[in-house]
């Protein structure tokens, strides 16, 4: 029962960013690339989490040649923009959506 709590809270940490215009889908991500929770539709999910922890493991490396940690990084697409949010040390936060999404990073 603790467990279904756990995930109850963290579904209701991440589905208000659904309700931002232009995001479609919003996810909490552990850093080796584990869906940890998900909210919205149209993508998918578990593969966009692999692929997200990959990325930002790479631009990790290029930041540190530059002198810190990334904060954010944002992907655009033909359609499609996505945000990656490093929060702590175990997860981040992936939000995607229509390009116009990329007006939040800015």
């Amino acid at each position: 029962m603790a467990g279904m709590e756990k995930q109850r809270s963290l579904a209701e940490i991440i589905t208000p960013y659904l309700d931002i215009e232009s995001v479609t889908a919003a996810a909490l991500v552990s850093w080796d690339g584990l869906l940890v929770v998900s909210a919205g539709s149209g993508i998918d999910m578990e593969a966009l989490a692999a692929h997200s922890a990959s990325a930002l493991a790479a631009t990790g490396a290029l930041a540190a040649e530059l002198g810190g940690p990334p904060r954010i990084l944002s992907l655009e697409t033909g359609s499609h923009g996505l945000i990656l949010a490093p929060l702590t040390q175990e997860v981040f936060l992936a939000l995607a959506g229509n390009r116009s999404i990329l007006s939040l990073n800015r």
